[in-house]
């Protein structure tokens, strides 16, 4: 059976998948902010790849598939950036206030009036509601002794590379439209050369102005997954051809440089294959919902709180207090916030028809 035959279901574990890749960013981080330093992080020096790292490749994955489903469905570039805002924007300004909030009320040194009228909270709001001039990490006198430094988000710096994607994502299927050359037969010959493009910069080491290897790198992992999904009637999920590339990814391990090789090449397909074939009880963590980008957008400040309340916390005393309280926010955020901000979809499907 090809991927096809499975993504006409919406039965699958996508949350499952992105929910652990959440919460692998939240571990990560609890090294990094509870001791100011990243390296301390066990996997990091094994592989050379934090369980954040390869967290943040699993998003730009699953996001690149998914949403390039979501266009090939809806052919319409304006209602495809529409579902897009709609999933990324009413969260992310809920986010926004709650931290400038607390942070401005308990965890700055500033004077309420010096807090309100500085620039850095303006810039902080600003930037961080419309991700698309950047990311604003300060605000005044906040974490000002923390370990880890001052950024109170430091997690929202991928979302600016996500909004990236999804403009050339929908910037081809518009030239192609443009052009009359059949964007639903012809786009997949294009993010498969996008793909391409990115990951023989990142294997050859090239260098090009303006554009960052973790930019090209990103654009690799977003892009395999848009790959998969417009080859999908094409691209078996074979158990068999699952366990090869799981088997070469362990034996790369003993390698940091043939890990890193190995990686790009086996991930997308190891991560499609768990999305479509583990089935059975597994499936009932749809019922749910969908906290992943709850975990994503409230674990860094809350740890970043922690840090600032209980000097010297170690690793293991940072996630076990972080987690739940990261759950508990990420679980308010779906159900108040996300789950209907994503209802508004149905609205333009309606008008369209």
């Amino acid at each position: 059976m090809t991927i096809a035959d499975f993504a006409v279901s919406r039965d699958n574990n996508f949350n499952l998948i992105r929910f652990r890749a959440a919460s692998a960013v939240l571990v990560s981080h609890s090294y990094a902010l509870s001791t100011g330093d990243p390296k301390t992080e066990p996997l990091r020096a094994w592989l050379g790849f934090s369980a954040g790292d390869i967290a943040v490749d699993v998003f730009f994955l699953t996001s690149g598939f998914l949403v390039a489903g979501s266009l090939f469905s809806r052919r319409s570039v304006f209602s495809f950036a529409l579902a897009r805002a709609l999933r990324i924007y009413p969260a992310m300004l809920v986010s926004v206030a709650l931290t400038v909030l607390i942070v401005g009320m308990w965890f700055s040194s500033s004077a309420a009036t010096s807090f309100i009228t500085n620039s850095d909270t303006w810039r902080y709001i600003w930037k961080n509601a419309t991700l698309v001039f950047g990311i604003a990490y300060k605000l005044p006198g906040a974490f000002e002794h923390a370990p880890s430094g001052v950024a109170v988000n430091g997690s929202l710096w991928s979302l600016p590379y996500e909004l990236t994607m999804y403009g050339v994502l929908a910037a081809a299927w518009l030239g192609l439209a443009t052009l009359r050359l059949q964007p639903e037969k012809r786009f997949s010959g294009v993010v498969t050369c996008i793909f391409l493009t990115a990951v023989s910069v990142e294997l050859l080491g090239l260098t090009v102005p303006r554009i960052s290897a973790l930019a090209w790198h990103l654009t690799a992992m977003f892009f395999a997954g848009s790959s998969l999904y417009a080859f999908r009637r094409r691209v078996p999920l074979d158990a068999r051809l699952f366990a090869v590339l799981l088997l070469a990814l362990a034996a790369s391990s003993m390698s940091k440089g043939a890990f890193a090789v190995v990686y790009l090449f086996s991930l997308p397909y190891l991560v499609i294959y768990l999305a479509y074939v583990p089935g059975g009880v597994l499936r009932r963590f749809n019922r749910l919902g969908d906290y992943s980008y709850g975990i994503y957008i409230y674990a860094f400040p809350v740890q970043q709180m922690l840090a600032a309340s209980a000097p010297g916390i170690r690793p293991l005393q940072m996630l076990a207090a972080s987690f739940p309280i990261t759950l508990l926010l990420a679980i308010a955020s779906w159900h108040s916030v996300e789950k209907r901000a994503l209802a508004l979809k149905k609205l333009d499907r309606a008008t369209r028809h």
